[in-house]
Formats: C-alpha cells, structure tokens, sequence
C-alpha cells in the first residue's frame, strides 16, 4: 500500500497550543504526554537524548511548541498536527535572564562553536540597545558581561530615525537588542524601520535582531514572521515564559526562539546557542517544561481577556483628574498607538475581528455603556496587559501607601498571571541603578557606550548609570507606578468565564482604586 502524502497545515494559534508538542502517549493512549524526568537514557543511536542537562524528551516538546506558536499563522504544522514543520527553533533556559545571559554570550562566542567571533580576537563584539530595557537586562549588559569585552551601545531609537540607527551601527555590531514595549517606560521601537534598514546590510555583515517580548507573549506580537509583503521584524525572539506563558505565577523559565528564516541563513546560530544552553547548565527542569506546555494551552484566552480588561483599565485612569501619563500602546490616545497596526500579531487580529474590531484601527460608532464590549471597541485595541501611570503630584510615601492599599491589586514584582500586580520599577525591578541618575534629563537623542574595560570612560556615564537617566524621562522617579491589572481574577470573574469571547461582567474599577487615589494623590 503506498504511503500517504503528507500535507502541511496553518493551524492557528490556538489549535497548535493545544496539539504541538502533545501527541498521545503511544502505549497508553493518555492525550497528556508523559514526563520525562530521566536524567540518561540508553542509546538506540549516537547522540539521542544522551543527557538530561543537554536534551529531555520533555524539555523537547516544549522548544517544538514554542517554535510553532512564535511562528504562527505562517508556518506550518504536520499532518498529525502535533509536530512542528515550520524549519525555525527555540532553545529553553531555566529563566529569562539565563536566554539573556546566552544570547549576549553568542557574541564574544568563537565562530567554530557556533557564535558571532566577537572582535576575532576571542571577545568582543557590539550590541545595539534601545535605551530603556528591563532592569536584569541592563544589569547584564552593563556589569556581568563585561568579562567578554562586548560593547553596548544604547539609543533611543523612537527619536532616532533612520539616520540616527545607521550611524549607531558598528562594522562589528553583532545584535540589536529591542523590547516590545519596553520595560519600564513602554517605548515602542520602530520594528518595521529597523528591519529595513539592517536588511540592507550586506548578509556577511548583517546584525541580528532580538527582540523582547515578554510584555506581549507570543499571542499579541509574533515578530518573527512576515507580515504581507514585509520583512521578518526580528531573528529571534526572547520571552520569560514566567510571565503570560506560564500565566500562574509558579514557574520560572525563558526560551530563545529562532525564524525558519534565520535558521536557514545562519545555521551556526542555533550551534552556538545550543552550546551556551549545555555549558551553562541553566537548562529547564523536565517538571516545569511539562507545566509550561500546560500553560501554554489556554495562552490564548488569558491574553485575550488580559488585553480587553488593560484598555479598560487604561482608559479609565487616562480620565482621573489623579493620574497622569498613562502608558499603554493599545490605548487610541497613546503617542504609540500607530504602531499596534504594524506590531500586532494575525493571531490577535483575528481573535478581534472576531469581536467587532476593524484593521485599520475604525472606532466604533456605537458607543455603549462602559465595561460592555462595544464600549471598549471606542477607547483603541487590546495590546497586552500592563499599563504604566504615574500619580500626579504624589510623594515617595504616598505612591507606596497607595500601592499597599489596593484592595484587589497586590504589591509585586513580575507579571503575567491571573492576579494583578502593582509595582514601582525605581524601588523593584529597576533598583539597581543608580538613584541620581533616575531624576536627570539627558539629550534625547544621546547615545551612551559600555567601557571596554571596568573602568568609566571618561565623559560617559556607565551603561548602567546611561540606562538609569533614561528611565527618568527628567520626572521625579518616585511617581512611576506600574500595574499588571489586565487580569482581575475575582473581579471579572476570569477563571469561570476565560473561554468567553466577552467580558462576563461590567468592569467597575472604582470599587478599588478610586478612593485610594483621592486619598494618596490629590488632584492639583
């Protein structure tokens, strides 16, 4: 009997969270696949699985998942529909900072184990930056890579424009280091202007784009496929699967996932990180892979309901006579909000068409009352669920006291799951740089470098003190709350009604954040 011809599928995000990754245990007939927590395994050929540290079974089905997901609508997926075809990759680590830490490293790496040859003098190497990242990036770039000689250079790229990023551009730049939105001031680079220009790049030479998007998971942003006619916004994408990926707050881990695109030109890539992941030893525990891969299955419904519940939020704090400078790129009225057009994922298009939502962005006519869904189709587009504000005239003390009494909103570092946070990024995440340097004002368009040596170049800040300056934005750092409040577990009543494709319930955020705001910070 001849053999069937196999034909490839687009399935789409949510059909592949579910299947990739997850074929039914072949002895058992189980649909959850079994856990691998084998640390060896006998050998039915060389190197298959031959230690846990540097391949698992389990850990596995996870980078297959993970590869799919990033790389969703476009690629495909088998005709089981459990495997991944799309010819793109993801290396996991056991955190966010562990993928950093590899992906700097790739730089300075040697070129026969895979990596970017630095200077080719066995380090070195050049990482443009955009001038505002998450505060354990900047705390590598600038102090725990420095043994490998890479230099950082930061700008603001939104500022910038073309002529600005070309002349940052070194013969020897390696990477361009990108968030999306940053971390903490949700800046939005200019993704399809930077992939144009590194693209016209002769290929010996052509950087790498990373880019960062732990704030939006996979689901919102998926900048490693093309969109149209465009370029691939980046080569790789960095995510802290702890954050949305995990969406419960109990698992740590990070992954680096690589285009089929980039797999194809540059195929010692993937060499290379592979070699970072086994000898540093930061690698996925089986356990918490078998949980992500769990996760990972109702990735699309939270995200959904973080987005719709963030621009409700947004919107409702962008009116407080209180509060001041909401960020949050979704919302119509943010400087950003051109960009979520671009930037949005065919998966999140998709889901919101679905709901009424026209691309290009059309507000709705009908207005509705607010907390229904066509109410919020009038404030802008669901775009992850962080939202960043700042109190308006309030003091160090104030801003704490008002964080400490929200009633259904819990004072805390990290994002991402189903209960909402509030934090201050100048006394948490980001408390490592420098306090005078979070309250000064610097040329917009400057562009600060790493010392090849320890030492302070002179005239120039550290990379760390430069990144400080730039999260001060020339306001007094004690007035920079920021809140993963898309979520609202009780509020919303979001675990009995996640699969819903509206919101079950008027949002009434007033019943707990209005009267801490008049008491903590009294409009001017």
């Amino acid at each position: 009997m001849p053999a069937r011809k196999l034909r490839q599928h687009h399935d789409h995000f949510a059909t592949r969270s579910i299947h990739v990754g997850s074929e039914p245990d072949h002895v058992t007939g189980a649909v959850v696949p079994s856990l691998s927590v084998a640390t060896t395994f006998v050998q039915d050929g060389i190197g298959k699985h031959k230690y846990a540290r540097s391949s698992n079974p389990t850990r596995s089905q996870l980078e297959a998942l993970l590869t799919s997901l990033e790389t969703s609508p476009i690629s495909a997926t088998s005709e089981s529909s459990h495997e991944d075809v799309s010819g793109g990759d993801a290396c996991v680590f056991a955190s966010g900072s562990a993928a950093t830490a590899a992906m700097v490293y790739w730089v300075s790496l040697q070129k026969e184990e895979g990596g970017a040859g630095g200077d080719g003098k066995g380090g070195g190497g050049h990482i443009l930056a955009i001038n505002d990242v998450y505060g354990g990036t900047a705390r590598f770039l600038s102090r725990a890579s420095r043994p490998t000689g890479v230099q950082v250079t930061y700008i603001d790229m939104e500022k910038a424009g073309e002529q600005g990023i070309r002349a940052a551009l070194r013969e020897d730049t390696k990477l361009v280091w990108l968030e999306v939105p940053t971390n903490p001031l949700f800046l939005v680079p200019p993704l399809p202007l930077i992939a144009k220009i590194v693209h016209s790049i002769p290929k010996e030479n052509r950087p790498l784009v990373v880019v960062d998007s732990t704030f939006l998971s996979p689901f919102y942003c998926a900048p490693l496929i093309p969109c149209g006619e465009a370029l691939p916004m980046a080569d790789v994408v960095l995510t802290s699967l702890s954050k949305y990926s995990g969406g419960h707050s109990d698992l740590i881990l990070g992954s680096l996932t690589v285009s089929p695109r980039t797999v194809q030109a540059k195929p010692h890539l993937l060499k290379g990180l592979r070699f970072l992941q086994n000898s540093f030893g930061a690698t996925a525990s089986p356990r918490d892979c078998h949980l992500m891969v769990r996760s990972l299955k109702t990735l699309s419904v939270r995200a959904l309901k973080h987005g719709l519940n963030a621009l409700q939020i947004a919107a409702w704090l962008d009116a407080r006579p209180e509060v001041e400078d909401v960020k949050y790129v979704g919302l119509k009225s943010s400087k950003a909000f051109h960009m979520v057009t671009h930037l949005l994922s065919a998966n999140a298009k998709r889901e919101l068409e679905y709901l009424g939502w026209e691309f290009p962005y059309v507000v709705a006519e009908t207005k509705g009352t607010p907390g229904t869904l066509a109410h919020t189709k009038t404030l802008g587009v669901p775009f992850g669920g962080m939202i960043g504000f700042r109190l308006k005239g309030a003091s160090e003390t104030q801003t704490e006291a008002f964080m400490l009494r929200l009633r259904l909103v819990s004072l805390a570092e990290s994002l991402g799951g189903v209960e909402s946070l509030i934090e201050a990024p100048y006394g948490m995440t980001h408390a490592m740089l420098p306090r005078r340097h979070t309250t000064g004002s610097k040329p917009p368009h400057a562009v600060y470098e790493t010392p090849r040596n320890s030492g302070p170049m002179p005239g120039r800040p550290r990379c760390h003190e430069s990144t400080a300056a730039s999260l001060g934005q020339s306001r007094p750092r004690s007035l920079s709350p920021i809140v993963d409040g898309a979520s609202l577990a009780r509020l919303l009543n979001f675990l009995d009604t996640s699969s819903s494709l509206v919101l079950s319930k008027r949002l009434e955020p007033d019943s707990y954040v209005s009267s801490t705001l008049r008491t903590a910070a009294p409009a001017d």
